[in-house]
């Protein structure tokens, strides 16, 4: 597997990474026996970047990952994200999870869970919820240093708040982070994230990483050794009806 390297301390992580945004998803029905048959083979052929966020499956993504790479994170380079926080009812839901999921996968209606998820996530980067959420996600995933930190698609007018560049060093310089960046849905987040300092990680969807690359953004981004992680790489399109 080839690696790439990136950022002041010249990481080397996999070019292919693993999303686990669906281990633990009410939507997801493989078998938990499956999915951690997967995340060994992917280790075992060089896969060594993990990639996933304190919301995924309520959590339980990070949980897995923690479990799974017990022992031997220094294999394995994972990512996660904060800054959505679930609505108090999808937090409520996490702990009938072992009970619920089978009930409605039996029924057909995990996919019912997931489509009103966005409906129950809102965001927040305060610099208060971006600590308690490193935290957690420290205590998933069985470390005490985060690979890379990302703030979870914000805004970019929540990025350009001082706070955030703020928090994001301080928890770096504690050692609590060990690369710290941001995952933006657009050019004016991708804009703002170059403009706080320290940032070593961005991922990107692949629309934004092309046009990054006709502007100047694309010089800066490999001038300052910023790894990119490109997201939704492949779109599924809507059927199209023969003519």
């Amino acid at each position: 597997m080839l690696n790439r390297v990136f950022g002041e301390n010249v990481v080397p992580v996999s070019v292919v990474g693993l999303g686990c945004s669906r281990i633990g998803s009410f939507n997801n029905p493989v078998p938990l026996s499956e999915i951690r048959a997967t995340l060994d083979r992917a280790l075992a052929l060089g896969i060594t970047l993990f990639d996933t966020a304190d919301i995924y499956g309520q959590g339980d993504s990070e949980r897995e990952l923690g479990r799974f790479l017990k022992g031997r994170h220094d294999r394995a380079f994972v990512v996660t994200k904060v800054g959505n926080r679930f609505s108090a009812k999808m937090r409520l839901l996490r702990p009938l999870k072992p009970v619920l999921k089978p009930l409605l996968a039996a029924r057909g209606r995990g996919k019912a869970v997931t489509a009103h998820r966005e409906a129950n996530i809102a965001y927040d980067f305060s610099a208060a919820h971006i600590r308690a959420a490193v935290e957690g996600s420290l205590r998933r995933l069985q470390v005490e240093r985060l690979d890379g930190l990302l703030l979870h698609s914000p805004p970019a007018a929540e990025i350009e708040k001082a706070e955030v560049a703020d928090v994001l060093a301080r928890l770096k310089a504690e050692g609590k982070v060990r690369h710290f960046g941001i995952s933006c849905d657009d050019g004016p987040a991708l804009e703002a994230a170059l403009r706080v300092p320290g940032v070593e990680l961005l991922e990107l969807p692949l629309d934004v990483i092309d046009a990054a690359a006709a502007s100047e953004l694309d010089g800066s981004i490999a001038e300052r050794r910023i790894g990119v992680l490109a997201r939704e790489v492949i779109r599924l399109q809507p059927d199209v009806a023969p003519a």
